[in-house]
């Protein structure tokens, strides 16, 4: 297809959205715009398939002057297409094992073409069903997503926690008590926000109002003194009161 005209004009040709009935598109390929003496030249090869059995077909593909409020369509001469049959007529009743078919196994390539608009309009739906979701349930999301964070925290730091008992159980020591305290003032610090880890004993009983009071002596004479308990009823209080903790948490989310 070939177009000639003055160079102050804006043409187009048909592209691969244009209906090229009877024919489908294919592919294209064109030469550069080429201007000498105010005039433009411009060339497209098209590569069209047909599907139809007709043996005469016919095609006129327009080009179109692009204007400030509308474009002027300029229609081309048709040009007929003459088919030439590789099969021959087939009776009714000819077996299908018998049939004078042409065969070609080579791959044919077919061009992909994405369907832009209709992707912008998922996406938009898309993301407008996600911020209506998010504003409606928004708050119930994050709570589940909250609640499920402090189950995770809590059952990673009892299965820790009676870990390190069963081994003081086991064979005492020091240093393994000192770090039982140390794993409970690091959980405790997460969920209560409080600095745990930078507290003494002494201070932590006074602003839990002295609930831990006897939890905390017996665990310094362990550490400090070295001294083995009669039992390890100390960190069950401290398990308890943690335990209490936890569910003051999760009822607090749930309700905030």
């Amino acid at each position: 297809m070939v177009a000639e005209y003055p160079s102050h004009y804006q043409v187009l040709f048909p592209d691969s959205t244009f209906n090229f009935e009877p024919f489908e598109f294919q592919s294209k390929r064109f030469v550069p715009t080429k201007t000498t003496n105010n005039k433009s030249y411009d060339s497209v090869i098209y590569t069209l398939v047909s599907f139809e059995i007709d043996p005469v077909q016919i095609i006129r593909l327009p080009v179109f002057q692009v204007q400030k409020s509308d474009s002027l369509v300029y229609e081309t001469n048709a040009d007929t297409v003459f088919f030439s049959a590789l099969v021959a007529e087939v009776p009714d009743s000819l077996a299908l094992n018998q049939l004078p078919l042409k065969t070609n196994t080579a791959y044919h390539k077919v061009s992909w073409i994405l369907n832009y608009p209709l992707l912008l309009i998922g996406g938009g739906i898309l993301l407008l069903t996600a911020i209506i979701v998010w504003i409606v349930f928004g708050k119930r999301i994050r709570k589940h997503f909250a609640l499920k964070r402090l189950l995770k925290k809590h059952s990673a730091f009892i299965s820790d926690f009676d870990q390190i008992v069963k081994t003081l159980h086991q064979t005492f020591h020091p240093d393994v008590a000192e770090k039982t305290i140390t794993l409970w003032k690091k959980y405790m610090e997460d969920l209560s926000t409080r600095p745990y880890t930078k507290y003494t004993s002494k201070e932590i009983r006074e602003f839990e109002k002295g609930e831990l009071t006897q939890a905390l002596h017996a665990v310094d004479r362990m550490i400090y003194a070295r001294m083995q308990p009669e039992n390890l009823s100390a960190f069950d209080q401290l398990k308890s009161f943690t335990i209490n903790q936890y569910n003051q948490k999760v009822q607090e989310v749930k309700h905030g």
